[in-house]
Protein backbone atom coordinates (compact mmCIF):
# COMPACT_ATOMS: atom_id res chain seq x y z
CA UNK A 1 0.00 0.00 0.00
CA UNK A 2 1.14 3.42 -0.80
CA UNK A 3 0.91 6.57 1.15
CA UNK A 4 1.57 10.03 0.31
CA UNK A 5 2.42 12.40 3.20
CA UNK A 6 2.66 16.24 2.90
CA UNK A 7 4.43 18.41 5.35
CA UNK A 8 5.19 22.04 4.99
CA UNK A 9 7.17 24.41 7.39
CA UNK A 10 6.08 27.95 7.21
CA UNK A 11 8.17 31.53 6.73
CA UNK A 12 7.96 33.32 9.19
CA UNK A 13 8.86 37.46 8.97
CA UNK A 14 12.22 36.48 10.66
CA UNK A 15 12.63 33.17 9.03
CA UNK A 16 14.02 32.58 5.43
CA UNK A 17 14.03 29.01 3.72
CA UNK A 18 15.83 29.03 0.50
CA UNK A 19 15.36 25.97 -1.65
CA UNK A 20 18.80 25.15 -3.22
CA UNK A 21 17.87 23.01 -6.01
CA UNK A 22 21.62 22.79 -7.68
CA UNK A 23 23.60 22.12 -4.95
CA UNK A 24 20.96 19.77 -3.37
CA UNK A 25 20.91 21.89 0.08
CA UNK A 26 18.12 23.41 2.01
CA UNK A 27 19.35 26.78 4.00
CA UNK A 28 17.26 27.96 6.98
CA UNK A 29 18.25 31.67 8.13
CA UNK A 30 17.05 33.40 11.22
CA UNK A 31 18.28 35.73 13.62
CA UNK A 32 20.62 33.89 15.41
CA UNK A 33 22.36 32.28 11.98
CA UNK A 34 21.99 29.75 9.90
CA UNK A 35 21.55 26.02 9.22
CA UNK A 36 21.66 23.63 6.13
CA UNK A 37 20.34 20.44 5.49
CA UNK A 38 21.00 17.84 2.17
CA UNK A 39 17.85 17.19 0.22
CA UNK A 40 16.84 13.77 0.08
CA UNK A 41 16.16 12.04 -3.50
CA UNK A 42 13.15 10.19 -2.16
CA UNK A 43 11.15 13.32 -0.99
CA UNK A 44 9.87 16.06 -3.65
CA UNK A 45 10.26 19.78 -2.33
CA UNK A 46 8.27 22.74 -3.44
CA UNK A 47 7.87 25.99 -2.18
CA UNK A 48 4.52 27.79 -2.34
CA UNK A 49 3.98 31.40 -1.17
CA UNK A 50 5.13 31.36 1.93
CA UNK A 51 5.50 27.52 2.76
CA UNK A 52 7.99 25.08 1.69
CA UNK A 53 6.15 21.78 0.89
CA UNK A 54 7.77 18.33 1.58
CA UNK A 55 6.12 15.12 -0.05
CA UNK A 56 6.65 11.28 0.08
CA UNK A 57 5.33 8.25 -1.26
CA UNK A 58 6.43 5.80 0.63
CA UNK A 59 5.05 1.97 1.70
CA UNK A 60 7.03 0.67 4.37
CA UNK A 61 7.92 1.77 8.14
CA UNK A 62 11.78 2.62 7.29
CA UNK A 63 10.98 5.41 5.38
CA UNK A 64 7.92 6.73 7.27
CA UNK A 65 9.96 7.22 10.01
CA UNK A 66 12.34 8.79 8.22
CA UNK A 67 10.44 11.18 6.72
CA UNK A 68 8.97 12.13 10.39
CA UNK A 69 12.47 12.14 11.94
CA UNK A 70 13.84 14.68 8.27
CA UNK A 71 10.52 16.98 9.61
CA UNK A 72 11.54 16.77 13.26
CA UNK A 73 14.90 18.26 12.44
CA UNK A 74 14.02 21.09 10.35
CA UNK A 75 11.41 21.84 13.05
CA UNK A 76 14.32 21.74 15.03
CA UNK A 77 16.56 24.34 12.97
CA UNK A 78 13.72 26.46 12.55
CA UNK A 79 13.45 27.05 16.17
CA UNK A 80 17.09 27.18 16.51
CA UNK A 81 17.33 30.22 13.83
CA UNK A 82 14.76 31.82 15.28
CA UNK A 83 15.07 31.38 19.13
CA UNK A 84 18.63 29.83 19.98
CA UNK A 85 19.14 26.71 21.87
CA UNK A 86 20.27 26.66 25.74
CA UNK A 87 21.68 23.84 27.80
CA UNK A 88 22.99 24.79 31.67
CA UNK A 89 25.47 22.42 33.84
CA UNK A 90 25.84 22.85 37.14
CA UNK A 91 29.06 21.76 38.89
CA UNK A 92 28.45 19.99 42.14
CA UNK A 93 31.40 18.82 44.86
CA UNK A 94 34.32 20.94 47.08
CA UNK A 95 36.70 22.60 44.96
CA UNK A 96 35.21 21.89 41.66
CA UNK A 97 35.15 24.74 39.18
CA UNK A 98 35.21 26.16 35.56
CA UNK A 99 36.43 28.64 33.73
CA UNK A 100 36.78 29.94 30.57
CA UNK A 101 40.17 30.88 28.73
CA UNK A 102 40.27 32.59 25.71
CA UNK A 103 42.75 32.51 23.06
CA UNK A 104 43.51 33.33 19.38
CA UNK A 105 42.13 30.32 17.71
CA UNK A 106 39.26 29.10 20.16
CA UNK A 107 37.98 29.29 23.53
CA UNK A 108 39.20 26.49 26.22
CA UNK A 109 37.02 25.34 28.87
CA UNK A 110 39.42 24.75 32.13
CA UNK A 111 37.32 22.15 34.49
CA UNK A 112 39.01 21.46 38.09
CA UNK A 113 37.40 18.57 39.08
CA UNK A 114 39.41 16.46 41.70
CA UNK A 115 41.89 15.07 39.42
CA UNK A 116 45.48 16.05 40.28
CA UNK A 117 45.76 17.69 36.85
CA UNK A 118 43.84 20.26 35.14
CA UNK A 119 41.45 19.53 32.15
CA UNK A 120 40.61 21.50 29.45
CA UNK A 121 38.45 21.43 26.55
CA UNK A 122 38.21 23.03 23.11
CA UNK A 123 35.07 24.89 22.75
CA UNK A 124 33.57 24.08 18.91
CA UNK A 125 32.45 26.63 16.41
CA UNK A 126 29.14 26.45 16.67
CA UNK A 127 28.79 26.65 20.86
CA UNK A 128 29.14 29.67 22.85
CA UNK A 129 29.71 29.88 26.37
CA UNK A 130 29.80 31.42 29.54
CA UNK A 131 30.23 30.89 32.93
CA UNK A 132 28.15 33.42 35.26
CA UNK A 133 29.45 31.64 38.06
CA UNK A 134 31.95 29.16 38.33
CA UNK A 135 30.02 25.90 39.04
CA UNK A 136 28.19 27.02 36.37
CA UNK A 137 27.90 26.47 32.82
CA UNK A 138 25.77 27.86 30.34
CA UNK A 139 25.91 26.53 27.10
CA UNK A 140 24.11 27.99 23.88
CA UNK A 141 23.92 27.52 20.35
CA UNK A 142 21.24 26.85 17.13
CA UNK A 143 21.73 23.22 16.06
CA UNK A 144 19.74 21.29 19.24
CA UNK A 145 21.76 18.05 18.25
CA UNK A 146 25.40 19.60 18.09
CA UNK A 147 24.78 21.75 21.41
CA UNK A 148 23.30 18.53 23.24
CA UNK A 149 26.16 16.14 21.84
CA UNK A 150 29.08 18.57 23.35
CA UNK A 151 26.89 18.78 26.69
CA UNK A 152 27.48 15.10 26.91
CA UNK A 153 30.75 15.62 26.16
CA UNK A 154 31.35 17.89 28.96
CA UNK A 155 29.78 15.59 31.84
CA UNK A 156 31.14 12.91 30.95
CA UNK A 157 34.13 14.46 32.51
CA UNK A 158 32.88 13.62 36.13
CA UNK A 159 29.86 11.97 36.00
CA UNK A 160 27.17 12.46 38.74
CA UNK A 161 28.31 9.67 41.31
CA UNK A 162 24.84 7.89 43.11
CA UNK A 163 27.20 7.69 46.53
CA UNK A 164 28.25 11.56 46.77
CA UNK A 165 26.52 14.06 45.30
CA UNK A 166 29.08 15.24 43.29
CA UNK A 167 30.17 15.20 39.70
CA UNK A 168 28.29 17.46 36.36
CA UNK A 169 24.94 18.10 36.56
CA UNK A 170 21.63 19.44 33.78
CA UNK A 171 20.20 21.75 35.02
CA UNK A 172 16.97 19.98 36.97
CA UNK A 173 18.74 16.28 36.53
CA UNK A 174 18.18 14.32 40.05
CA UNK A 175 20.44 11.33 40.79
CA UNK A 176 18.68 9.29 43.28
CA UNK A 177 21.60 8.39 46.26
CA UNK A 178 22.21 4.64 47.29
CA UNK A 179 22.86 4.03 50.28
CA UNK A 180 26.14 3.56 51.77
CA UNK A 181 28.22 0.46 53.11
CA UNK A 182 26.62 -0.60 56.52
CA UNK A 183 28.60 -1.13 59.42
Amino acid sequence: MFISKKQYLRQSKDLKLNLLCQQKLLSVEGPQGSITYPLYAEFEYSKIERKLYITQTFNDERKKAFFQMYQILLTQSALGVLLGYRRQLNIVGIGYQVSIEEKETSNFLIFRLGFSHQVNVEVPYYVSVSCPKPRVLLLKGINLQKLHNFAAVLRRLKLPSAYKEKGIYYLGETVSLKQGKKT
